[in-house]
């Protein structure tokens, strides 16, 4: 065989990996790119009066993300998305998205991480994400079946969606086949490898010791330990008794691994078009030693998406369009510890608290921390397994209507998707123990069972599952003035099952929506929508009326300068179904409210009472928007995209107990007087090029900043600076820290603070409102919130010459504050036997002194000092190269002759660099969850 044959051959066995993104990135053509509105309402970018960005498939590919959901960081203008802790195969760890800030107070599914576990965010904040027009989540979504993902920003973009999506809408839009009357294959397999999982520091057995006499005697108390303790503490003499554990570096390694393959076919005719796919995904976390023969407790996932979408026609007049994704996962772990458990264990656990082992072999623990040993239970529990099943299904029938008159259509479709997690857990019991000497001998207490065989368990942990059904016509023709005309009426409607009670919810749409342009230069789009829900019941229904225009100034694709140039206005009344308790229309009672005495034998019982009015008369949240944007194209390379917006939340419903005095007894309901403000602006820039020499080069930028402020609300304040009123809907109130006690002299010559005793160190207070002492009656709120940065910005670069190229996405956010004490045992050092970080060591008070940015150490929780204050507020921000990737593209006389198309090898980097102002721990991320690491992805691409 000739050496050429060989070479060929040898890079065809190679060609089976994932795909790398094509660099030659081009402005989109503004005529031919749709924006889906829903519901099959579709508008060329060139006419639409709606503030919308779109993203490729090929734009998404510039990732190593394995699933959708981490894909979009900094992808889209309008869109923030930020990174969450933990494993990804955990439930719940995918990004956090937010459209426009926090547009309202009331609760819903948003969540955040915050005193060690997942929270909700005050803001119904959470965006509608739909997959092919149907409510789905993405972070079981690959990036590779996604045709295309669109941000809908303004009420314009959002009309037809009703209640969920009054704060914004992703739409994302999976593959289809071709008409060109062939067949393709793709194939792709890639190895990550993630690497350098931070966390804060802590400090060693020795300097927590030292730490804690020093505590001890600021709290009135002895010393823990001699001098001579501190020494084996140091020295390592006495490991069982006076250990020095490193847990991280015992506990974990310094790398993990995700695998990602996939194959799909694709292709079709104008009769029928076809897509199918299967992917593969498996990721292994970052215990050290989790196999014990018996069994395996290393973090694991494994995924399989199986995909079939289909079109075809039925006869010339009906079409038909059907897709089907199958969702296979499951995952492993240590029974009851789940990845960010294991990771709070850092941060939890003390270098000194116990040893691996005892010197009797048994685990280490103790009296304090039990048996919370980590290496304990990754290598003595045994292991737990989550089975989860998903199936997602939908079809939709176009019948043509021209025989009643052309340009008419009839639709119907219908969805359902549903889910199960099924945990199983094999399972056994193990001994620990601690060393300790009596009578000058070191003794040994040991608790516990050993069980030598595995117990099995299981359970159903969650489902849910959803139906849809729409039902249509829609109506486009040309006028003969050359004006187009368009209307869709619809009726929709959805069920929604969780778990739990009541997480049954129903809503339907009535819905028309009309569109006219004339001349190319001016558009106007109407919505008129009524929009029913059980969920807001008694409140069920409510009118939204949507309009947007367009004026399109310039269209010279000629010129040398502006080549497009439009303006847009929206504005619109939409609606939310939030409701801040189930059920709230009907009065709640108690028991256990004293005893009624009846009968001749005195019998007793326990009475009932009223605790709260219903609330039966209310409107619906309602949300009045505005927006004014602007699309411009600068010399056929420059993209320009602005838009400027204000939302006004009325009729939020809002707890009414301050309304009344407890004398009365029985607190009043919710009153629909709450009003939130929220504006601010988007700016976008796209530039792409390709010069006479063959070297493309394509950049984008995206800044977005936003306020809200509460404009009314039910309330009492005693003093003008505990009004919420004018403060952000998401505040975060606090003291104002003014440094702390250097004497007991300034103690005494200061206002008296009203949190317990006040010594040495701790912190001091402003006296806000004048009455010389400090208590709650001094808290002001913060400049901004605390649930997502006000600020966000992103860009990108991107070059390709000869086959090769490079491409790079920076994210960045700020003004969002965070704070400290939060973070369990890096900032709430010492108290109930937290750990103490290093950071909090070197700048604590009793060792950085007049320099000092912590209070003074104590074993006790210090309430003055645990006051949330501006000691612990930090405004973060921070600037991420969230993405890179450097590719070549084999030459066509290499891949032609295999009847390959195209073939790419590439490196792609996450998180390989990161710049904020938070020294210990990543400002993104301030919490004690399983890390966001670095990562570097390598891999090979092919199509035939």
């Amino acid at each position: 065989m000739k050496l050429k044959n060989i070479f060929i051959y040898t890079l065809a066995g190679l060609c089976a990996a994932p795909v790398a993104v094509n660099a030659q990135v081009t402005l989109s053509d503004k005529t031919s790119q749709k924006v889906d509105l829903g519901y099959g309402v579709q508008q060329s970018e060139f006419l639409t009066t709606a503030a919308a960005t779109t993203i490729t498939a090929e734009e998404l590919r510039r990732t190593s993300a394995i699933s959708l959901a981490d894909a979009l960081y900094g992808k889209l203008l309008g869109l923030n998305a930020f990174q969450n802790t933990g494993f990804k195969g955990e439930e719940g760890r995918g990004a956090t998205f937010n459209i426009r800030g926090i547009q309202t107070t009331a609760k819903n599914g948003t969540q955040m991480y915050r005193d060690g576990q997942m929270q909700d965010i005050p803001g119904e904040a959470g965006i509608l994400i739909l997959v092919d027009g149907i409510e789905r989540p993405i972070d079981r979504l690959t990036v590779e079946e996604v045709e295309s993902v669109t941000v809908l920003k303004d009420a314009a973009a959002v009309a037809l969606y009703g209640h969920e999506g009054v704060n914004g809408v992703l739409l994302v839009k999976t593959k289809h086949g071709t008409k060109d009357g062939k067949y393709h294959f793709k194939a792709g397999l890639s190895h990550k490898i993630q690497f350098d999982p931070q966390s804060a520091d802590m400090v060693s057995a020795y300097d927590y010791a030292n730490a804690l006499n020093r505590a001890r005697l600021n709290d009135g108390g002895t010393a823990a330990y001699s001098d001579a303790e501190l020494q084996k503490f140091k020295d390592g003499s006495d490991p069982f008794v006076y250990p020095n554990v490193n847990w991280k570096d015992e506990v974990f390694k310094k790398t993990a691994h995700e695998s990602n393959a996939y194959l799909s076919f694709f292709g079709g005719t104008d009769k029928v078009q076809y897509y199918t796919q299967l992917d593969y995904t498996d990721g292994r976390g970052l215990y050290k030693n989790p196999d014990q023969g018996d069994f395996n407790s290393q973090l694991k996932y494994s995924k399989a998406n199986i995909r079939a979408n289909v079109d075809f026609e039925v006869s010339s007049t009906t079409r038909v369009s059907a897709n089907l994704l199958g969702i296979l996962m499951e995952t492993n772990g240590v029974p009851d510890v789940n990845s960010n458990d294991a990771w709070w264990h850092l941060y939890k656990v003390p270098a000194l608290a116990f040893p691996i082992r005892t010197a009797g072999g048994v685990w280490g623990g103790s009296q304090t921390f039990g048996d919370y040993n980590l290496l304990a239970k990754t290598q003595g529990r045994g292991f737990m397994k989550t089975h989860q099943r998903q199936i997602w299904a939908n079809m939709t029938l176009e019948q043509d209507l021209d025989f009643i008159t052309k340009g008419l259509k009839f639709y119907v479709g219908a969805s359902y998707d549903n889910s199960s997690n099924t945990i199983e857990t094999r399972s056994k019991g193990y001994q620990y123990g601690w060393n300790y000497y009596s009578g000058g001998a070191m003794q040994e207490t040991v608790m516990g069972t050993v069980e030598d065989k595995l117990v099995f368990n299981h359970w159903v942990d969650s489902q849910w599952r959803i139906a849809t059904f729409n039902a249509g016509f829609r109506y486009a023709t040309q006028l003969n003035n050359g004006d187009n005309l368009a209307a869709n009426a619809n009726y929709n409607m959805k069920s929604e099952i969780r778990d739990n009670r009541s997480n049954t919810w129903y809503r339907a749409n009535w819905q028309l929506a009309m569109h006219y342009d004339h001349a190319n230069r001016l558009m106007a789009d109407v919505v008129l929508a009524a929009n029913g829900s059980n969920r807001s019941y008694p409140a069920k229904w409510a009118f939204s009326p949507t309009l947007g225009l367009g004026y399109i100034f310039t269209n010279s694709p000629e010129s040398s300068f502006l080549n497009y140039g439009k303006v847009r206005l929206s504005g619109g009344i939409q609606h939310s179904d939030y409701v801040p308790q189930p059920g709230l229309w009907q009065a709640a009672w108690d028991s256990s409210h004293g005893q009624f005495w009846y009968g001749t034998n005195f019998a007793s019982s326990w009475g009932a009472f009223l605790t709260q009015f219903p609330t039966d008369d209310f409107v619906q949240e309602t949300a009045y928007k505005a927006n004014i944007g602007t699309d411009l194209r600068i010399a056929n390379a420059l993209d320009v995209t602005l838009d400027v917006f204000y939302q006004q939340r009325r009729n939020i419903l809002v707890s009414a107990s301050s309304l009344n005095s407890a004398v009365v007894g029985i607190q009043s309901s919710y009153d629909d007087k709450g009003r939130i403000a929220s504006y601010g602006m988007e700016l976008g820039l796209r530039y792409a090029k390709t010069f006479s020499n063959g070297l493309n080069i394509n950049a984008g930028a995206s800044f977005s900043t936003v306020k809200n402020e509460v404009l009314q609300w039910i309330e009492t304040p005693a003093y003008p600076n505990l009004s919420r009123v004018n403060g952000p809907a998401d505040d975060e109130r606090g003291l104002i820290a003014l440094g702390f006690f250097q004497s007991q002299e300034e103690i005494d010559n200061s206002p008296v603070q009203q949190f317990g005793q006040v010594k040495v160190g701790d912190i001091k207070y402003k006296d806000v409102n004048g009455d010389n002492v400090i208590n709650e009656n001094d808290f002001v709120a913060q400049d901004y919130g605390n649930a997502f940065p006000a600020l966000n910005y992103a860009f990108t670069l991107g070059a390709e010459y000869k086959g090769f190229g490079i491409n790079a996405t920076f994210q960045g956010a700020g003004h969002q504050v965070k704070n400290l004490r939060y973070v369990d045992g890096v900032w709430g050092a010492l108290s109930d036997n937290r750990n103490l970080s290093q950071e909090y060591y070197n700048n604590c008070f009793d060792v950085a002194g007049a320099n000092a940015k912590y209070p003074r150490l104590s074993t006790e929780n210090v309430a003055n000092n645990a006051q949330n204050s501006t000691i612990w507020y930090r405004n973060v921000n921070w600037l991420k190269l969230r993405d890179c990737e450097v590719y070549y593209k084999l030459p066509a006389c290499v891949v032609e002759p295999l009847k390959i198309t195209c073939a790419r090898l590439f490196v792609q980097g996450q998180n390989l660099l990161s710049f904020d102002n938070i020294a210990a721990m990543d400002a993104e991320n301030l919490n004690t969850g399983y890390p966001v690491m670095k990562s570097v992805n390598i891999g090979l691409s092919v199509q035939f």
